[in-house]
């Protein structure tokens, strides 16, 4: 079953049900992923959010990954944006790609869960 087809079975499910399957779902990513030893990043505790983070700092391994892609920087100018060792910007990028399938997951529920809380995320750009 592909991604796409387990996503659409989940949206038949009450939300209750839908929450219990991607945290199994999620689970079974992370549990993949501790097997390998990072040095610049940490799993932290979250009800339903499993990737990891930035060691030392609140931040999710996906935002630095994301932002060098979204802003077309070289891991040399996302070490300095983020203040970085350029090893960790490295490990992050090493971490998320082989790791898209739980990002797209996690952001998949967080979009989820903003929708429910009726928040827009439509884009506002200005013409």
């Amino acid at each position: 079953m592909s991604l796409q087809e387990l996503k659409e079975q989940a949206c038949k499910l009450p939300v209750s049900d839908r929450l219990t399957l991607i945290s199994a779902i999620i689970q079974s990513l992370q549990d993949t992923s501790q097997t390998e030893d990072w040095q610049y990043l940490v799993a932290r505790p979250h009800s339903w959010r499993k990737q990891l983070y930035i060691k030392g700092r609140k931040l999710l391994a996906s935002t630095v990954w994301q932002d060098m892609i979204a802003n077309q920087m070289s891991p040399e100018q996302a070490a300095e944006n983020w203040d970085l060792p350029l090893s960790a910007i490295h490990e992050t990028i090493r971490y998320c790609e082989s790791h898209q399938e739980l990002l797209k997951l996690e952001a998949d529920e967080e979009r989820y869960r903003l929708e429910e809380k009726g928040v827009s995320l439509e884009s506002t750009n200005a013409a």
